[in-house]
């Protein structure tokens, strides 16, 4: 194959290193937007243009071969030198594509979408989709882009970049306290109607250093955060909340910090997390590097 053809085939060497590290169709295309079949086709219009078997393929496995390896570490080398050259010269090229986002409802409404709205006035040519929930998605079978996570992934194939602290807090409104039992310490929530988050009847305190665990139990539990501060807000009962979820309720107010002594809830960390490929798009590094930038996150006195 001539140098010219190689020079025009980036794309599919970027597809075919993708192939070699995830060793498989399936996780490839959703990286991609399309479908396993696809990237079947584009492998063997690969195969088709190298003059060689890349991969030995079985309906369950995918092993490279020897000359896949051969060309993966050239692809590499290649690869990297034209990102190297993107990196350098990228300002003077606009950035253009979609990117596809997950983060929880309330973080998007609250601190997400202004922040968007600013960088796509900013990058005209850069398209956001987002995919709002309270669950934690498999950003790879997804398809998706950046995801805007409160826990650090176990999953050693994604990048967590830390955008600044989501710690937990005890709230309730003044007027479910008026009317409630004393609530001096962990342990006098028995006596409180309590709002669950996700069935986490465990709720997390520091004592002396020392993390311990109050259960607790309530009329209403719910999956979705934005149902939760809404439930404490009216009076319902006591929630734990993150506290950058309830700022504005307790600024105005609304809400009432309760135990700040017993450091309550888990000391959570905001990250932007998104695959471990060495190519990173140059659209999505941009809008990492605009959030880590611009990102503001209320972060409680008392903790």
């Amino acid at each position: 194959m001539s140098e010219a053809k190689l020079f025009n085939s980036l794309d599919d060497l970027r597809i075919f290193v993708q192939i070699f590290e995830k060793k498989s169709l399936t996780v490839v295309a959703a990286l991609n937007h399309t479908t396993p079949g696809v990237i079947s086709k584009r492998l063997t219009q690969i195969e088709k243009d190298f003059g060689a078997r890349l991969f030995h393929r079985t309906t369950r496995t995918m092993q490279h071969t020897d000359e896949g390896h051969r060309l993966y570490s050239q692809a590499q080398h290649l690869l990297e030198t034209v990102d190297d050259y993107e990196m350098d010269w990228g300002e003077k090229t606009e950035p253009a594509g979609l990117i596809r986002i997950t983060a929880s409802a309330s973080f998007a409404r609250l601190y997400l979408m202004p922040l968007v709205l600013k960088f796509l006035k900013k990058y005209p040519k850069i398209k956001i989709s987002f995919e709002l929930s309270d669950k934690v998605l498999d950003i790879v079978a997804e398809g998706i882009d950046l995801a805007i996570r409160g826990a650090q992934m176990s999953d050693s194939t994604l990048v967590a970049k830390k955008l600044g602290p989501s710690p937990e807090v005890l709230c309730a409104s003044k007027e479910y306290l008026d009317k409630a039992p004393p609530l001096t310490s962990p342990q006098d929530l028995a006596n409180h109607n309590c709002i669950v988050l996700n069935e986490n009847y465990n709720w997390e305190f520091k004592v002396d250093g020392k993390t311990m665990h109050q259960r607790v139990s309530g009329s209403f539990q719910t999956n979705y955060s934005e149902a939760l501060i809404e439930a404490v807000k009216d009076g319902l009962g006591v929630g734990m909340i993150c506290y950058w979820q309830a700022y504005q309720e307790l600024q105005a107010g609304e809400l009432v910090l309760l135990l700040p002594e017993y450091a309550p809830g888990r000391a959570q960390t905001l990250y932007a997390v998104y695959p471990s490929r060495r190519h990173l798009p140059t659209k999505t590094r941009i809008l990492i590097e605009y959030l880590e930038k611009n990102l503001v996150i209320p972060f409680p006195e008392a903790c």
